[in-house]
């Protein structure tokens, strides 16, 4: 990913080809389509209720906010240091989550966090998607942080991914929690001899409190669609092997996986 981004600014937004749903009657997945209706569904999530946001007078940066989850006793407590945004969850005054270091991306959007039962157990998840602030192709590019219910409270798990909203990222698969990753990235000379950009989508399961890559459990990942500004589904063919290889490699080259296992948030260095 790390190869292209600099470059991403160049493109206008308003050519950008988003996510397109096709018909009415028809849904159009951008890594290709599931074979029968049953295949798959998407997990539903509802906007948290904010109850509290303050920022800073002179940078208008968030400094402290408090929302409310669906459950009507579930809060998050959402602030930010030097470090970035720090998330922590409580339950009727009792701590379910200590604070996490979610992600250094600075803008915030109170429409962007929102709350669902994710992993499928009685207790609310939330899903907290921080904006990078950048323009073109990186005007989608974001960090979701995953706050996953446990026995004992809460884990926190972040993700850079290109969109990652809760319109269309997160699926069951023959009825397990999934999240879709998407990724960009360039080949210097392809199969015809020219340099394209690609989008490569990787398949994460959902477990409990953690996330692990897991393109095993569908056979349409995982995905390399060349970058078109046409609506584009079909797994590329003008790559070999190698370089699909070396595009999945960058792809997932952030997640510091531990085997595939996708790591947890650090507490945060600094006191608020």
């Amino acid at each position: 990913m790390n190869l292209v981004r600099i470059s991403l600014c160049l493109f206008w937004l308003g050519t950008l080809p988003f996510p397109i749903f096709g018909s009415k009657n028809e849904s159009y997945w951008p890594w290709g389509p599931f074979t029968t209706k049953n295949d798959h569904s998407q997990i539903k999530f509802k906007p948290v209720k904010w109850i509290e946001i303050k920022k800073d007078p002179q940078t208008y940066m968030l400094t402290r906010a408090k929302a409310l989850a669906t459950d009507q006793k579930t809060e998050l407590i959402l602030t930010r240091n030097e470090e970035g945004f720090i998330a922590q969850v409580l339950t009727e005054g009792k701590t379910l989550m200590e604070p996490r270091l979610c992600t250094s991306f600075a803008p915030f959007f109170e429409n962007m966090y929102h709350c669902g039962f994710i992993n499928d157990d009685d207790q609310i998840d939330f899903l907290l998607h921080f904006y990078c602030g950048g323009n073109g192709l990186n005007a989608d590019f974001n960090e979701v942080t995953l706050l996953l219910s446990n026995d004992k409270g809460y884990e926190a798990t972040s993700i850079q991914t290109f969109g990652g909203g809760p319109e269309d990222h997160y699926v069951k698969i023959e009825d397990k929690p999934h999240f879709i990753m998407k990724s960009f990235g360039g080949i210097a000379e392809c199969l015809d001899g020219k340099t394209h950009n690609f989008w490569t989508y990787n398949l994460l399961e959902i477990k409990g409190d953690t996330l692990y890559l897991a393109n095993q459990n569908h056979r349409n990942f995982p995905r390399t669609i060349w970058y078109t500004f046409e609506p584009n589904s079909k797994e590329t063919d003008i790559l070999s092997k190698k370089d699909k290889e070396d595009l999945l490699i960058r792809s997932v080259q952030d997640l510091k996986l531990i085997g595939n296992t996708v790591s947890h948030c650090p507490e945060p260095t600094q006191n608020n």
